[in-house]
């Protein structure tokens, strides 16, 4: 009577090998963008959580509320850094002692670049937001220059959306 053997050959398993070889070298690139996406998304979508946040306290509370990075307490145009948003009853764009810290969104991944025309948002209890302070938000992956959905607007009564741009494939922001 004959012993069946079960296993695989060595031919079989070099095959096994090369075929996972050639999927993750086609694999591997898709995934770095779509990671590289996902962080885009994750940063905008804070932003945008954010500024809607500052916006609705602002008109629940009827006071001001301003959005922005602080150092030393007061405003400053370092996107880069925390973002803090928090009521600002004397609108001097700086985080006093008698007021209230609403949120943080902690610094973004330092191999990408958040920009914003101004130093501040400050919402009105109307909702609309100071004088000459609307603008956009740029994200900039600075390994994949054309992702989509990196840039927030924030018009002068106050309303965000988010769109795509093309402005971090030139060479100036």
């Amino acid at each position: 009577m004959k012993q069946k053997l079960f296993g695989f050959t060595l031919v079989e398993i070099l095959a096994v090998f090369l075929l996972l070889g050639v999927l993750s070298t086609i694999v591997l690139p898709n995934l770095s963008r779509l990671l590289a996406q996902n962080n885009l998304d994750n940063a905008i979508s804070k932003i945008f959580k954010s500024l809607s946040l500052a916006r609705g306290y602002a008109v629940t509370h009827s006071t001001n509320i301003t959005v922005c990075p602080l150092i030393s307490g007061s405003c400053s145009d370092d996107w880069q850094s925390d973002i803090y948003t928090f009521e600002d009853n004397n609108a001097n764009l700086s985080l006093d002692d008698e007021e209230y810290v609403v949120s943080i969104i902690e610094r973004i991944n330092p191999r990408n670049e958040l920009s914003y025309p101004r130093n501040a948002i400050t919402y009105r209890a109307d909702g609309s937001i100071k004088f000459m302070q609307s603008g956009s938000f740029l994200y900039c992956h600075h390994s994949y220059l054309d992702l989509k959905g990196n840039q927030i607007t924030v018009s002068q009564v106050g309303r965000v959306r988010v769109r795509d741009s093309n402005k971090c494939e030139t060479p100036n922001l």
